[in-house]
């Protein structure tokens, strides 16, 4: 009980922090939102994407540890499969987030501007960075010998926080 209080409260207070960097990172690019109001639309199902499929396919791979299906190195196929399909669900719901907020923008502010697609997805693409270091960081917590359900919730919420921000700074240099 003890060390799993230790482990997660380490990991909410890394978390918390994290979260307000990426808010102010966010804040940050206030004017490039106001510039394409479909962002507003898009950036919380964007967020809410990463943080879910980041965070289930650490709990497959941790699962898959504690059972010894899944060895804790790379190169395993149950990992590299994992990846796989969570890069493409990556892409697959950028693209739906993408026209959804085209939609969404077109019918409440009269804006039909095609960018917010390429925005998605190209911040998708971006995003996908997050992918294996999700997976090692699993591995490696495993191996340290702490529990990674207690560990990499509150990981991946932040590291997708912080990766989808990032990532769509850069997907707006690149598009707009």
């Amino acid at each position: 009980m003890g060390n799993d209080f230790r482990e997660i409260l380490v990991v909410e207070i890394i978390s918390v922090t994290g979260g307000l960097l990426a808010g102010i990172a966010l804040a940050s690019m206030t004017k490039q939102i106001y510039l394409i109001p479909g962002l507003f639309i898009l950036i919380p199902g964007f967020l809410e994407m990463r943080g879910s499929l980041g965070g289930s396919m650490a709990a497959r791979i941790s699962s898959g540890l504690f059972l010894g299906v899944v060895k804790p190195r790379m190169g395993n196929r149950i990992v590299r499969s994992n990846m796989l399909a969570t890069a493409s669900l990556i892409i697959v719901s950028s693209v739906i987030l993408g026209v959804f907020a085209y939609l969404a923008s077109s019918w409440f502010f009269g804006i039909e501007n095609v960018k917010i697609i390429l925005i998605s997805v190209v911040a998708g693409f971006v995003s996908i960075l997050m992918t294996p270091l999700t997976v090692y960081t699993t591995m490696w917590v495993f191996r340290k010998g702490h529990d990674p359900n207690n560990v990499m919730g509150p990981y991946i919420t932040t590291l997708g926080d912080v990766m989808s921000v990032v990532s769509f700074m850069i997907a707006i240099m690149v598009v707009a």
